[in-house]
């Protein structure tokens, strides 16, 4: 990443790193080259230092908003990325089920199903990680 990184964009990255973890955000960062460095800026600029940091809403309940709107667009690899976040901030394996259930009945089944088996999928690498 860039050394010198704006304050909006520091304040973001103490965010994403509470909720991504150290391990995913370094990833990210080692493999911004100077072309995806203006991306990884930008993200943790508008996304995790403006909007996630908010006082309107928990960490929790973004998570799972996070993971509803991956599902229902059938975003495969964000609906890894948030089952973990869920995770991380609280949710159970039981109310991630229950989420991607909603999933279902306003998106789709297929949406859903594919969440599903990624969730599964994601649960297990979280377990592992975790460890």
């Amino acid at each position: 990443m860039q050394k010198k990184r704006s304050a909006l964009a520091r304040k973001g990255e103490v965010v994403r790193r509470k909720i991504h973890g150290n391990a995913h955000v370094n990833r990210n960062y080692a493999q911004a080259d100077t072309f995806m460095e203006v991306f990884q800026e930008v993200t943790d600029q508008f996304c995790w230092g403006t909007v996630w940091a908010r006082p309107g809403l928990t960490y929790k309940t973004r998570a799972s908003l996070s993971l509803v709107m991956a599902a229902a667009q059938n975003h495969v690899g964000a609906v890894k990325l948030h089952v973990k976040t869920c995770l991380r901030t609280g949710w159970t394996e039981k109310e991630i089920a229950e989420m991607l259930l909603h999933v279902y009945v306003y998106a789709g089944v297929y949406p859903s199903l594919s969440a599903f088996q990624i969730a599964r999928e994601a649960i297990t690498e979280f377990k592992q990680e975790e460890r």
